[in-house]
């Protein structure tokens, strides 16, 4: 049989992630089957099995294609001396990765996180497939390692338990994303009931702004004043 060029199963790859993508903007993710995919493709279905076994493989690929410019590693290395940059850049880069592009990828995932959270064996196998450093997870880790470290070194006094600390992380970050791919994907914006005037009204997801807000609260509760945060933020966004 004649060898087949790199190039070639390389195309054939891309045109089953390229038609797997268009069917998961149609349709909700946990109702996407190997047969829309092999549809859209216009592939036989050997064709595409010969490349995935199955949707998770699909979703994998997906992720996996997107590049990632900077380790949170090195950033935090770089700016090992001024900790306090250190976060800002992290959550800077955190952003432009992560939450800019959530209309892409973080509404299949956000479909598929029950389907998940049910079925662990099949979330793990899943969670391995994915290259660490594109997760969340791992920048997250990388910015709780560096925290240890500056305690340790006694540059940060947080003034509640630091487990505490981290967990107000996650969570703020985990609900940013959850907010932007509503937003984005559902048209919904978030609401508050103003109780003196009896309204309801809809709220921005000011991107920025909540950053910006989690950086602040970072800093508090490892040890800063306002006077101080507000100076540190003017500093890292001049420097």
């Amino acid at each position: 049989m004649p060898k087949v060029s790199k190039e070639y199963l390389e195309n054939k790859r891309k045109i089953i992630l390229d038609a797997a993508y268009r069917v998961f903007t149609k349709k909700p993710a946990y109702n996407v089957s190997m047969k829309d995919i092999v549809k859209e493709s216009k592939l036989s279905q050997g064709g595409v099995y010969k490349y995935f076994a199955n949707i998770d493989e699909i979703i994998s690929a997906i992720l996996n294609v997107r590049k990632l410019d900077i380790d949170p590693a090195d950033i935090l290395k770089e700016y090992n001396h001024k900790p306090e940059k250190a976060i800002f850049e992290l959550l800077e880069s955190l952003k432009e990765f992560f939450f800019a592009p959530t209309e892409k990828i973080g509404k299949i995932l956000f479909e598929l996180h029950v389907v998940f959270l049910n079925d662990k064996k099949r979330m793990n196998i899943f969670s391995n497939s994915v290259n660490e450093p594109i997760t969340l997870n791992y920048w997250i880790k990388e910015l709780f390692l560096f925290i240890d470290r500056k305690i340790e070194e006694n540059y940060f006094n947080p003034i509640i338990d630091i487990k505490d600390i981290y967990m107000q992380i996650i969570v703020t970050l985990r609900g940013i994303g959850t907010e932007l791919i509503i937003t984005k994907n559902y048209n919904m914006k978030p609401k508050i009931y103003y109780y003196k005037s009896n309204e309801i009204s809809s709220l921005d997801v000011r991107l920025d702004n909540l950053l910006d807000g989690l950086y602040k609260t970072i800093l508090f509760l490892l040890g800063y004043d306002n006077n101080k945060i507000n100076s540190i933020l003017k500093d890292v966004r001049d420097s």
